[in-house]
């Protein structure tokens, strides 16, 4: 009887284990035109992995200040957190490729220009903005897609899909810059990332499945989904986790100062923990619950990266704090698919994407703060209470009335 027992828990195993993930992705996979719509947009938003230090690097030795430098990658993230809702909105006001087409053939301009001028300050500065501002609302459009492109017990597995994968974005993009930067010059990784953005985006709005879906305009007021209950959880959720990555990558930074190859070794293994955690939890139907304890999860990693001794515990810290990001990013996503008119979803997914890049301006800014202050562990303590502030967030909204797209 006991083999019988054993045979029994393999059988339920498999029905609601990994075996379920399996199946979900292999069936997901079988939907026409689905994968060339999914790497078409992570190819067309590769290039924002680069971006950020690639201007740093071209900038600091084109004026020799990392102050000015500095200054104009932040003006790159002013400029996209502001305009991502509005340019998210215009998708549905002239359709999915003209939109997209516009901005990339902008946004590459500018590049191309920050390379090939000396500017001022000034001039440097409007640049960064216009590099930000321009940033091809690929995000925004392709998540108020999904909900159309598959079946929908299948789209919580696309969310996840798309958050997981996205996490090689960010591991593999600052390598790149810094390599092409180090091999040749800094003004290979721009060329780069404006042939990637105008070849990205020519690939996906020419995939055959946008041709049968049309964005309609939305005929609410600009701004009018924040009113939603749900998408406000959803854009302070996203703050406070990307605010606590950051914060937490500022504290493996400077305690490993001078082991710069130690430093992104340990980050790169959270993002490992992101992409185990997408692939094995992501595709279900997360309810408040599961949210909670996703976020819970990276709260309990992010405070024991700061506390536990050695290289080894610290890694397997990490790779708990990051087991729960992905799950939890494509809970909210789906949250908000769920419950946003599909006319609004555009300027939704714009809002939680400038939600997300003022947390990781505000956990980079908090934590550098903390941890001039206070060493690493400083910057640790400023990651863990955004992370518990993330994962109390949905409980406590809860408290005020029921969040619709997500039950208990």
């Amino acid at each position: 009887m006991p083999a019988l027992r054993v045979a029994r828990v393999l059988d339920r195993y498999g029905r609601k284990g990994p075996g379920i993930a399996v199946r979900k992705y292999l069936e997901l996979l079988r939907v026409p035109g689905i994968l060339r719509v999914t790497a078409s947009q992570l190819v067309a938003r590769f290039p924002l992995g680069m971006l950020s230090l690639a201007i740093l690097l071209h900038v600091e030795e084109s004026v020799g200040s990392y102050a000015v430098a500095g200054a104009v990658v932040a003006c790159v993230s002013i400029g996209e957190a502001v305009t991502v809702p509005l340019t998210s909105r215009l998708v549905g006001v002239f359709g999915v490729r003209p939109t997209l087409l516009a901005a990339a053939t902008i946004h590459a301009a500018a590049l191309l220009v920050l390379t090939t001028i000396s500017a001022t300050e000034w001039l440097l500065l409007f640049l960064g903005l216009l590099v930000g501002a321009s940033v091809p609302p690929v995000m925004p459009a392709i998540r108020a897609l999904y909900p159309r492109l598959v079946p929908r017990p299948i789209v919580s597995a696309l969310f996840a899909l798309d958050t997981t994968a996205q996490e090689l974005i960010w591991i593999v993009g600052p390598v790149v810059a810094t390599l092409l930067a180090a091999a040749f010059s800094t003004t290979v990784p721009l060329y780069l990332a404006a042939v990637i953005t105008i070849g990205g985006i020519i690939w996906f709005v020419s995939t055959p499945r946008l041709s049968e879906i049309r964005i309609e305009r939305s005929s609410s007021r600009f701004g009018r989904v924040l009113l939603s209950r749900s998408v406000g959880l959803a854009m302070f959720a996203s703050f406070a986790l990307v605010a606590s990555f950051m914060a937490l990558e500022i504290g493996v930074v400077s305690q490993f100062d001078g082991e710069g190859i130690v430093a992104g070794a340990a980050i790169a293994v959270s993002a490992l923990g992101s992409l185990v955690g997408g692939v094995l939890f992501g595709h279900r139907h997360i309810r408040l619950r599961g949210l909670v304890a996703a976020l819970s999860v990276v709260a309990i990693g992010t405070g024991l990266a700061g506390a536990v001794p050695g290289l080894i515990l610290l890694c397997l810290a990490l790779f708990v704090s990051g087991l729960g990001f992905a799950p939890a990013l494509a809970a909210l996503y789906f949250m908000v698919s769920n419950i946003v008119d599909e006319r609004a979803a555009t300027e939704a997914f714009g809002w939680l994407n400038t939600a997300a890049l003022v947390g990781a301006a505000a956990g980079t800014a908090v934590a550098g703060v903390m941890g001039d202050a206070f060493g690493p562990g400083g910057a640790y303590a400023a990651a863990t209470v955004l992370a518990v502030a993330a994962a109390a967030s949905p409980a406590v909204m809860r408290l005020t009335g029921p969040i619709k797209g997500m039950s208990g």
